[in-house]
């Protein structure tokens, strides 16, 4: 049987409530989540199932002493690869708290400066000017 990272296409994106813009592209992805597992301690799987195309697992864990749960969303193309991946963490403040640590990382350093939450000179409306930039 095959990993998830072994799955993951070529063309995959990620997105998620820890960033501000879509990650695309499988190196990116896996450079991405490589840093992220490490910020996870006491994960918790708490289900999974297969919906057509679409698999679908929710988990908990602990990150930065903060108690996090997050869905996440897969779905398979024509080719069984995964080609999306969607993970919404809650609560907010945990979320925040996760995208502060992964914009500190040597992948938030590495990555659109933007991308990650960083309580430090950033504005709301930075964040929106942001966002709506990366979806035109």
């Amino acid at each position: 049987m095959s990993s998830f990272t072994d799955d993951l296409a070529e063309d995959v994106t990620l997105e998620g409530s820890v960033m501000n813009a879509v990650l695309r592209g499988r190196d990116a992805v896996l450079a991405q989540l490589a840093v992220v597992s490490g910020f996870y301690s006491d994960r918790v799987d708490l289900f999974s199932f297969d919906v057509g195309d679409h698999h679908v697992e929710e988990y908990e864990a602990v990150v930065g002493g903060r108690p996090i749960k997050a869905t996440a969303t897969m779905r398979r193309n024509a080719e069984g690869k995964i080609d999306a991946v969607v993970v919404n963490h809650r609560p907010l403040s945990a979320a925040l708290t996760f995208s502060r640590l992964i914009a500190e990382s040597p992948i938030g350093a590495r990555s659109d400066p933007d991308r990650f939450y960083r309580p430090e000179g950033q504005t709301y409306q930075d964040l929106l000017d942001y966002t709506d930039g990366q979806n035109t």
